[in-house]
Parts: structure tokens; sequence; C-alpha cells
């Protein structure tokens, strides 16, 4: 069922003047099952505004085979995740942007695109192993609803669905929470409408979702405040820098940082407490353990 009640209280928090975000352990994976639903822009836009508070931030492009995040940030690594897969330390691999520290991916490799479930259970220790050294990691999943998509997005305690008025977004975001509650036990998630251009269609959007998911599937859905339709995105990615950091009073990067806001605001004190004491490391650790 969708929390429809949750949602506008997190909204009303915010408007009345939201507590200031602070730095917390928190692990969000962004996903949505379409591509170019704006994923990217939104995984990168919290990492930033998380960053900007304080957190210690890591992102994880888990576009493996597409990746771009790098572009986004306006960084050229020269090593990727395959590198520390093949023994790089990871010291070596991970480059830094705008306060974010980045585990990139690598464009066009068959081999991370089409990870056996060894090489998944590696990769996913290996992000255990440098999550230590950060407060708030965001994963940034791939489009799409195989097995190395859901097990990384069923990693993270907070899943961030993503979606946007076009009917064929609205078929995979359903398509991608059917994957991840049937086959991953993931029992709720967080709902973002992106580049709507008002809040009724954002309203909309989330409604219809949330009528088919509580027709068939048993996961309960909370809805984010929405982030608007804004040139200002093409713009920051045609530079290369994150769009909160390139144009911060822009719609959409005022609506990220409401994003931002209302995921904290969500978080229940003992969900934080759980936070505080490595849960989502101990949550990890048991989902690359079963990784298929």
């Amino acid at each position: 069922m969708t929390d429809q009640a949750a949602s506008l209280r997190v909204i009303d928090g915010e408007r009345r003047g939201a507590a200031p975000l602070r730095p917390r352990e928190r692990a969000i994976a962004v996903t949505g099952g379409k591509g170019g639903v704006g994923k990217s822009t939104i995984a990168v836009g919290l990492a930033v505004a998380y960053a900007r508070a304080g957190a210690r931030t890591l992102m994880v492009d888990a576009d493996f085979g597409m990746a771009d995040l790098n572009l986004l940030l306006g960084v050229a690594p020269t090593r990727s995740l395959l590198d520390a897969l093949d023994g790089a330390a990871l010291d070596e691999v991970v480059v830094s942007a705008h306060g974010v520290t980045l585990l990139p991916a690598l464009n066009g490799s068959y081999a991370l695109a089409m990870m056996a479930p060894g090489v998944r259970r590696r990769a996913l220790r290996l992000i255990e192993q440098i999550s230590t050294r950060f407060d708030t990691v965001v994963l940034d999943i791939a489009a799409g609803i195989g097995p190395t998509q859901s097990v990384f997005t069923a990693a993270a305690p907070d899943v961030v669905v993503v979606v946007n008025p076009e009917p064929l977004s609205m078929a995979d975001a359903y398509a991608c929470i059917k994957v991840l509650t049937q086959h991953h036990g993931v029992g709720h998630a967080y709902v973002v409408p992106n580049r709507v251009t008002s809040q009724a269609q954002a309203d909309d959007v989330v409604g219809r979702l949330g009528e088919i998911v509580a027709r068939f599937l048993d996961v309960s859905l909370t809805p984010l405040p929405p982030v608007f339709a804004d040139p200002a995105v093409n713009e920051a990615a045609q530079i290369g820098v994150p769009l909160l950091c390139h144009r911060p009073d822009a719609p959409a990067a005022r609506g990220i940082a409401r994003v931002a806001r209302a995921l904290d605001a969500a978080a229940s004190p003992d969900q934080r407490r759980d936070a505080a004491s490595g849960f989502w490391r101990r949550h990890l650790t048991a989902v690359a353990g079963d990784a298929p």
C-alpha cells in the first residue's frame, strides 16, 4: 500500500523548516527499472546534498557496464571496480569531486555488465569493505531488472524508485518493484516523481503507481517530494558539474534537496539507531552471502 499520510507528514515538515541534515550512517539505492528517467541525476544530487551536510559520502556507480557518474561529477577515473576485482587497492580506484568519493564502474565493460554470481559477491564485499570509511553510501543502479541490478538494489536498506509521467516509466517502475518484492524480500520503497510539471501531476504519477502496486504486490510505498522538469539538469550534465553545485536554486535542485531532507525525516528513531550500530553493513554482508 502507498503510505500517503507518511509522505504528507514528511513534505509538511519540510515546508515548515525541517531540521538540517546531519552526518549519520545511511545507504540508499536509486533505481527505477527504465533507463533515462533521471536516476543518476537524483543519485548524484542526494550524494552532494549529504556531503554538503558534512557526511563522508561514497557513490557507487552500479551501472557497471554503462557507467556515466564520472561524467556528471566531472572526473576522469583511470581505474574502475574491474581493477579492484582484479586486485587493485581501493584507494587507487576511487576518485573524489564536489565532496563526494566515487567508486567508478567502466563504460563498455562486458565483464562488469555480465557479472557472474561469484563476481557479484566479491563486488558487494568490496563495497562493504570501503563503506566502513563513510557515513553515507549512494548506489546508482543500472536500468533493468536483472540479477545484478536487483541484488545491488536489495543491498541497501533504503530503496528509492525514480519514476516520471511516461507510461513506459510507470510500467518499468512497477516491474522493478515487483522483482525486488517477490525475489529479494524488499518490503518498502520510496518513490520520487521526477520531471513532473506540477504537484498535481506528481500526485497523479504516485497515485497510479501506488494503485497497481497495492493491487498486486505486498509492499509499501512512501512518496517523496517531486523533482520538477528543469533545463538546468541538462546544463549541469553538459558541463560535468552536479546540479546542486551548478544551479542550487534551480527548481530541480531544490526538489532534490527536499528529497534528501524527506528521506532523513522519514527514518524512524529505531532506523537511525540501527544505522549508528552498522545496520546497513550487516545487511550488505547478508545480501552478499545470499546473492545468487
